[in-house]
């Protein structure tokens, strides 16, 4: 019982981990999910940077070119560098979740056959608790024949007993009266 408790101790512990793990895989989500949005947001501002641009291309190409080029490999590097940023961290939360749920379905294997052995163990006591008590009502029963014999027999030993105290007193007057006779 005791192995099977800390078993059983053992596997909410993980599990509260687990739960620990997945609230902080849930927030990390989240702030990427913010920084991804954030990301796109400036995407969007800065395309429509670019849009507002366009209409001075004519104006000055070369210029517009060197700038555009600035911003949009300055942001392809920021975007990817993010992107690649979170699916690192989703890919490690994932790691993380599926090494969690492993060890969780190790230690529920390992709790469902500690609860098979012990119901096992349960099965084989009560067995043996059965035959014991099979056993001493068989002594039991021994006993108390053996016990109403013995009553039997002492009832009998004493009937006798006073039968042939009965008949040695009667021996010993009719020896005594013989007695008298012979003596007097």
């Amino acid at each position: 019982m005791t192995q099977s408790s800390d078993r059983l101790d053992r596997v909410e512990a993980l599990l509260a981990t687990v739960a620990e793990s997945q609230a902080r895989t849930q927030i990390i989500v989240e702030q990427n999910a913010a920084g991804l949005r954030e990301t796109r947001a400036i995407a969007d501002s800065n395309a429509r940077a670019i849009e507002a641009w366009s209409s001075r291309i004519e104006d000055g190409i070369a210029e517009a070119e060197e700038v555009s080029s600035s911003m949009s490999a300055n942001t392809n590097r920021r975007m990817e560098d993010a992107i690649t940023d979170t699916v690192s961290m989703i890919a490690n939360l994932g790691r993380q979740q599926q090494e969690a749920d492993q060890r969780f379905e190790v230690f529920l294997a390992e709790a469902r056959a500690d609860r098979q052995r012990s119901e096992q163990l349960n099965a084989e006591h009560s067995q043996r608790f059965e035959t014991f008590l099979q056993d001493a009502r068989a002594d039991r029963q021994r006993f108390d024949e053996a016990l109403a014999r013995a009553d039997r027999d002492r009832a009998l030993n004493e009937s006798e007993h006073r039968a042939f105290r009965e008949t040695f007193q009667t021996m010993l007057a009719e020896i005594a009266r013989l007695w008298q006779r012979v003596a007097g």
